[in-house]
């Protein structure tokens, strides 16, 4: 069976926990990937999980992910996914922030797998 890949926009304590706690649970870095703007927390998780994928910004390699967990501060949402929409379109999407629809991700990234 094929490993899974699995990205997160925003790389902060909530989703710092399910990575984290996915890695300790045997699941390969390698196949982590994290969106997180801020400096200091990429240099965070840098140090706490090698080999996971740090990114300053989206980019073309959200593509190959299979899974997308949006951990970003609610009010952030549209800015964080504005950049990404065109990348994780084909992926699963979960969430882990408050208040926001499903719906709502699935418009704002183009969202295909809600079209079944």
């Amino acid at each position: 069976m094929q490993q899974l890949r699995l990205a997160f926009v925003g790389g902060g304590n909530m989703a710092g926990a399910i990575f984290g706690g996915l890695i300790r649970s045997g699941w390969p870095p390698a196949a982590i990937s994290v969106v997180e703007p801020w400096q200091e927390q990429r240099t965070r998780i840098a140090a706490a999980y090698p080999g996971v994928s740090l990114l300053a910004a989206a980019d073309g390699s959200l593509a190959a992910a299979d899974v997308v967990v949006w951990a970003v501060k609610p009010q952030s949402f549209s800015d964080a996914a504005a950049p990404c929409a065109a990348h994780v379109g084909g992926a699963l999407q979960l969430s882990v922030m408050a208040g926001i629809r499903s719906d709502v991700i699935a418009q704002a990234t183009g969202d295909r797998k809600s079209d079944a």
